[in-house]
């Protein structure tokens, strides 16, 4: 009979927890569903989640239910959905792909080839859960929302919003945003814009609904604004600060056809940087 000594076994145990530890968030995230992938990148992004450290990114990389996704200065990252739904985030933005289950019939008619894991399909409903923690995204909603609106929402620090077949805009209202006149002039006098968020929409509708339970409703062409405290204000024109793009607002920053190439991506204008 072979017999191991103390320093033996300790050591042994020492080379399987390190084994368990490299395996540990491999596992995690194979548990996930892929959502998406990366299907445009200019300059820096990186992602995070189910264990797995922050690493850079690059195009055609998979994207997890649970990850988040952080844009550098000056870049922009879009996320191809499998349900054909896209996300293309702003400049110094983070985003995370809170919940995704696609069923492998939507996977389909997506082009994706990537199944969920059967159990996880068996049990869930078709689901697009979405949370802006910073900066701001361009997104169009997919065949999961398509087929039912409640599936497909996006979570900010002050609102939530729900789509009604939609191309629509987020982005948190940082500098660039709280010296915009549109919004500004939008506001009663001592109302601070500082960490509210804005929203419009290019096609569709959304609704948007404040933490203290108001509700704004925004169609095509329409901008609003909603406040740290819940109040939620119409503006009456495209605030400046997404109208001049993503080039302007990062003081020509953006590598050479980066604002182009983001709008050509999302079917639309150039987007200006997060806020």
């Amino acid at each position: 009979m072979l017999s191991v000594g103390a320093k033996g076994a300790s050591r042994i145990g020492g080379v399987l927890l390190f084994g368990l530890g490299v395996l540990a968030p491999l596992a995690a995230q194979t548990q996930q569903e892929a959502a998406g992938s990366i299907g445009l990148l200019n300059g820096h992004a990186q992602v995070s989640g189910a264990g797995v450290p922050a690493h850079a990114l690059s195009k055609g990389d998979t994207i997890y239910g649970g990850d988040l996704v952080e844009t550098g200065a000056a870049s922009y990252a879009m996320i191809r959905f499998s349900d054909q739904g896209t996300a293309l985030l702003r400049p110094n933005t983070s985003f995370k792909v809170e919940k995704y289950h696609a069923a492998p019939a939507t996977m389909a008619a997506g082009g994706s080839a990537t199944p969920a894991p059967l159990a996880v399909a068996a049990a869930q409903p078709e689901s697009v859960f979405l949370r802006l923690l910073k900066g701001g995204f361009r997104g169009v909603s997919g065949l999961i929302a398509h087929a039912d609106y409640s599936h497909y929402s996006v979570t900010t620090p002050v609102a939530t919003m729900g789509v009604r077949g939609t191309d629509y805009e987020l982005v948190m209202c940082e500098e660039t945003c709280q010296a915009d006149p549109t919004v500004l002039d939008a506001l009663p006098p001592g109302e601070n814009p500082a960490g509210g968020v804005v929203s419009g929409v290019n096609e569709g509708s959304i609704v948007v609904t404040s933490s203290t339970g108001h509700t704004m409703t925004l169609s095509a062409g329409q901008y609003g604004i909603t406040l740290v405290d819940g109040t939620q204000y119409l503006l009456r024109a495209l605030p400046a600060f997404l109208e001049n793009g993503g080039a302007a607002a990062a003081g020509g920053g953006i590598a050479a056809g980066g604002a182009n190439a983001a709008s050509s991506a999302a079917g639309g204008s150039a987007l200006a940087s997060g806020g």
